[in-house]
């Protein structure tokens, strides 16, 4: 397996290479507006990056991987539709619709919510034709949480290896091996791209991900929750499963409930993310990424050792519920929280003077 493991890395860590000027000459890069304010040009090729190593990882564990073909056809898909996007702006609408499509895809397949578990003990939640609904909703909404918290530097590799590794935890210690290598093989198809994107190599070697790999890392995601909390003898719980995505699912809620508590789109983009808002508080970026992936490692550890320990599921849903409201009012009050993070960095820096 190792070798397996050396060669998704390399074949990631080169696409980056390859790829740069490529991008540069067809116009696949970010340029600064008033939303990014980064320096220059970035190529926006972390997602073919991404796709590259993922394929080789399966070209090579072909025969023990589940539903290859439709998996490697949906990712593809979301590839094309991610470049063009990064390249022409497509409609949202057009985006979410290919999504459903795809999630019909896995329903017609076999791969669908089918079970809630037990959130309301003793009793299991079996939806029936409401899984169907559910999933092509959980779908777009997974692939569009990730999407949409690919805000700051490093910020899209950290929260999603920190859930990949959980669920390979996980599937390792349930002897499910194969999931369980798949995940950490993602990590370190994740790392080259981290690297660049947080400029390890320098400035001029930097990239961004692009629609292309948020949507492929969310589409992925879902596909794994779904092999691993569905079915008999499923691994992990729903509920656990939550609580392995919670920081970009969390975060994705509450913004769009609160763009349309002001009557504005929920597709349209604006700066109350988590990791704007610790920003605006004073934060530098990189400040910003250890808060926010810390706090994602704590929630995944929540959910490993409410799985490993048998922790009830209806009091993990309620403690889940409990965050997210928590989560929600920091965001309508973010005004109250940032003045009292300033002041109290005001009151260290006097401190340290004194």
């Amino acid at each position: 397996m190792w070798q397996t493991f050396l060669a998704v890395f390399c074949v990631s860590f080169l696409a980056l290479i390859v790829m740069r000027p490529v991008a540069e000459k067809i116009g696949l890069v970010d340029k600064p507006n008033f939303r990014k304010r980064h320096q220059g040009v970035i190529p926006l090729i972390g997602g073919i990056a991404l796709f590259l190593g993922n394929l080789t990882f399966y070209l090579l564990e072909w025969q023990q991987m589940k539903f290859p073909e439709l998996y490697l056809t949906a990712v593809t898909i979301l590839l094309i539709i991610g470049v063009l996007d990064d390249r022409f702006d497509i409609s949202p609408f057009l985006r979410a619709g290919i999504q459903a499509c795809l999630a019909g895809a896995m329903i017609y397949s076999g791969l669908s919510i089918a079970s809630l578990g037990q959130l309301i003990a003793p009793f299991s939640l079996e939806l029936g034709a409401v899984g169907v609904v559910l999933t092509v909703f959980i779908t777009i909404a997974i692939i569009n949480a990730f999407n949409m918290i690919d805000g700051i530097d490093g910020l899209l590799a950290g929260l999603s290896s920190v859930s990949f590794a959980g669920i390979g935890i996980l599937m390792w210690l349930d002897e499910q091996y194969t999931l369980a290598y798949w995940c950490f093989g993602l990590l370190l198809v994740l790392l080259p791209y981290a690297m660049f994107n947080l400029s390890v190599f320098g400035a001029k070697w930097k990239v961004f991900m692009g629609d292309s790999g948020s949507t492929l890392i969310g589409f992925t995601m879902i596909w794994i929750l779904l092999l691993s909390t569905q079915g008999q003898g499923h691994a992990i719980s729903p509920i656990t499963g939550l609580w392995l995505i919670a920081v970009p699912l969390i975060d994705m809620v509450a913004i769009i409930f609160r763009r349309l508590r002001k009557g504005k789109s929920p597709f349209r983009p604006d700066r109350l993310h988590i990791h704007h808002l610790m920003m605006r508080a004073g934060l530098t970026s990189r400040q910003a990424l250890a808060v926010i992936a810390f706090g994602a490692a704590l929630c995944t550890t929540f959910g490993v050792l409410g799985e490993i320990y048998y922790w009830n599921q209806w009091v993990m849903f309620i403690c889940f519920i409990a965050l997210f409201f928590l989560y929600s009012y920091s965001i309508v009050h973010a005004w109250r929280i940032t003045r009292f993070v300033r002041r109290h960095k005001r009151r260290l820096r006097r401190k340290q003077s004194s």
